[in-house]
């Protein structure tokens, strides 16, 4: 097929491009950065997104395309996510290739913890959160501009290539700066990388009955204990990891909530606790009848991971000591 991936740019995005021309498709990326075998557009620019779509002609387009928070609030106020889906939807309809969109959202249009009761039960978290619910409800009130539709939620997504704020943490637990907190296991859904691409490009191929319409939570098969996963980082970087006390790191998250007021950086604060300690488990059944089981398990994806940060770590330049 002719596969059109926005946000290719991504973490998500290269991997998916790369993957999608591994096995045999056309596959072109949009994205504000160049790079090989993509469009240079903005979803903020509908001219670009006309003209990407009818020099392509894809038949399947993903929008993973995104303003994310993952360094403080998103410079155009969660835009992307809004009016570039609108930008979209009003592309798609005039296409008459495309047949076919995969839409990124993600787990926070409910907040962790939160079970929603249907797809439109939602609870978002933050400003993100809500500009993800904002895309969904453009996306649905408008049954994809006439064309099949899928939504996918994604939740932490890692392994090689990861984004600098996720590979941050393994930074973190090499340096012997990373702690668990309390004794009890916290289950996570999380997606290696390369078990979330499958079940991506099942979702572009799956016949209509059993994607259109749809909304699916991307996750591996088995969530993740949170302290085995750290643990095995841990291992592979020759690092043992501490456990504090839940009452002292609370302590300790308060004392980074006033620091961070007064805008010292602090490495836990209380809503980074929250987040440590909040366990959400999402339902994968409904993505498993159409793709099966994931292939790659947490072991396997931790050595993988593993090996490529330490790679990434030891080429990079020494730190200069000259002033």
């Amino acid at each position: 097929m002719r596969i059109l991936v926005t946000g290719s740019s991504g973490f998500v995005g290269k991997a998916l491009v790369r993957e999608l021309a591994a096995r045999g498709h056309h596959v072109s990326g949009f994205s504000r950065a160049q790079h090989e075998r993509s469009f240079i557009g903005d979803l903020m620019d509908p001219v670009s997104l006309r003209a990407a779509l009818s020099a392509f002609k894809p038949d399947v387009v993903f929008n993973l395309a995104a303003e994310t928070d993952l360094k403080g609030m998103a410079r155009n106020g969660y835009a992307v996510n809004t009016e570039g889906v609108k930008n979209l939807l009003d592309a798609v309809a005039a296409s008459q290739s495309v047949h076919r969109v995969v839409w990124a959202s993600s787990q926070l249009v409910c907040k962790p913890g939160v079970t929603p009761a249907h797809d439109t039960d939602y609870h978002p978290e933050g400003g993100y959160g809500e500009s993800k619910v904002l895309g969904e409800k453009m996306v649905r009130s408008r049954d994809g501009a006439g064309k099949e539709w899928v939504i996918f939620r994604s939740t932490t997504i890692w392994g090689p290539g990861m984004s600098e704020h996720y590979a941050g943490i393994l930074g973190m637990i090499r340096k012997g700066l990373y702690f668990h907190v309390g004794g009890r296991p916290l289950m996570k859904s999380y997606s290696y990388i390369d078990n979330l691409i499958d079940q991506l490009i099942t979702l572009a191929i799956a016949p209509a009955e059993q994607v259109n319409r749809h909304t699916f939570y991307l996750a591996d098969s088995d969530p993740i204990d949170l302290r085995a996963w750290a643990g095995g980082f841990g291992k592979w970087f020759h690092k043992p990891i501490a456990t504090l006390p839940t009452p002292l790191a609370r302590s300790l998250a308060r004392t980074g909530d006033v620091l961070t007021k007064r805008g010292v950086r602090f490495p836990l604060t209380s809503q980074r606790l929250d987040n440590m300690l909040t366990e959400y488990v999402y339902d994968v059944a409904p993505i498993e009848a159409v793709h099966g089981r994931t292939l790659i398990g947490m072991e396997e994806g931790i050595e993988r991971t593993a090996r490529w940060y330490i790679e990434r770590e030891d080429e990079r330049p020494a730190p200069s000591t000259t002033h």
